[in-house]
């Protein structure tokens, strides 16, 4: 198989997981590609597009990188894929600055466009790679790098040392270019449900019958337990004892035990470290919202309203970020009628998003706050499911 290059995407393919850097390097397959990743790298697309023609406008000097070579000293230079030695990166803008380098009196530095509202871990490595193979060709670190994000704003972003703790991956993924006869130990995270690796992963992970399967296990957690030659989920189930607690505690906090949701698995049973007690209310409510994170907006509340054995369900949409506060007068009118009625919700998502909006708009919550129910208090550390999380 033909060496690939190390761009940008290996790069923060390895910091957030080994295993997909180690894939896109070594891998004949490349993955199916998630519909998620898809409409950002859409998003970054159409982002450069727009961005790039505004910058024409404003600096019709501005030469094509194809045209001429960094040492020429352009202003600006446009679609610049830099290249040394096995490393390359697409920066849309170069922008020339003052000081010293192996060019003259003068350096570059990069400008990349995104396709979020918001800059990311993901996308700041993104520049700094750039400005890391900028380092290499030009025998200085640029100071700055500008990224752009989906609503036009170029935001400034200041290195110092950052190119620095990019230089450790690269010499790994250089040493799996030459022998990728031993791949980094496949550990799920967080990352895996948008990732183009997912179903390998997921399917390997299951035949392994790998620990990291389970929620909150991560790779520190792992090597805990192999340390005790503990490498499967089955192996991790037979470890669970039972413990009375201390007599002498005044309270008894009850943390996750990996080991009994394994044990759960295994025998296909639920258990019950602690029994949820829940008051039974004559009306209740169960209340979900969705939003984007990307732009701090909501778009959707659920509301269940269950009064004994008769339910209703009303939805509150907001179909345009305008609408968003007429959603939330909407849902804060509803909730009047049941004053007191307590309202579940799963999680920590609902909670801050209702803060959130009622800073926004300027209503009270607190009316609303001691009426919240986190359902998954309940549950956490004290049910167990034949499943690998709640």
């Amino acid at each position: 198989m033909e060496q690939r290059k190390i761009t940008a995407e290996a790069i923060v393919a390895y910091t957030v997981c080994p295993t997909k850097a180690f894939l896109l390097m070594c891998s004949a397959h490349q993955g199916i590609p998630h519909e998620y990743a898809q409409i950002l790298e859409l998003q970054a697309e159409n982002n450069l597009r727009q961005y790039l023609h505004s910058f024409i406008q404003k600096h019709p000097e501005a030469q094509n990188h194809d045209n001429t070579r960094l040492e020429n000293g352009d202003n600006f230079l446009l679609n610049a894929t830099l290249a040394i030695d096995d490393l390359e990166v697409f920066c849309p803008v170069l922008s020339k600055v003052q000081g010293e380098s192996c060019l003259g009196n003068f350096y570059y530095e990069p400008t990349i466009c995104v396709g979020s509202y918001r800059i990311t871990k993901r996308q700041r490595l993104e520049a700094i790679f750039a400005c890391t193979v900028l380092e290499q060709i030009q025998a200085v670190s640029p100071e700055c790098a500008t990224i752009v994000t989906l609503d036009g704003k170029s935001h400034r972003m200041k290195l110092g040392n950052a190119c620095i703790p990019l230089y450790d991956p690269i010499r790994e993924i250089r040493q799996w270019k030459i022998d990728s006869s031993d791949p980094p130990p496949l550990v799920l995270n967080r990352s895996c449900p948008i990732c183009q690796f997912r179903h390998h992963c997921k399917s390997k992970a299951q035949q392994d019958d790998n620990p990291s399967l389970l929620d909150r296990v991560t790779a520190k957690t792992i090597s805990k337990y192999e340390k005790k030659g503990i490498f499967t989920i089955k192996q991790l189930s037979f470890v669970f004892k039972p413990r009375r607690p201390r007599k002498r505690a005044k309270k008894h906090v009850l943390t996750h035990n990996i080991e009994l949701q394994a044990l759960a698995l295994r025998e296909n049973k639920m258990y019950v470290q602690e029994l949820p007690i829940i008051a039974k209310q004559p009306v209740e409510l169960m209340v979900d919202i969705e939003g984007v994170p990307d732009q701090q907006l909501y778009y959707l509340i659920g509301l269940l309203v269950c009064d004994g054995e008769k339910s209703a369900y009303y939805p509150f949409w907001a179909d345009a970020p305008h609408d968003e506060e007429v959603m939330w007068h909407a849902f804060l009118k509803k909730l009047e009628l049941f004053a007191g009625t307590p309202i579940y919700h799963y999680g920590s998502y609902e909670p801050k998003a209702f803060a959130k909006l009622a800073k926004r708009y300027e209503t009270d919550n607190e009316f609303m706050e001691k009426r919240l129910v986190n359902v998954n208090s309940y549950i956490h550390a004290k049910v167990y499911f034949p499943a690998y999380s709640n």
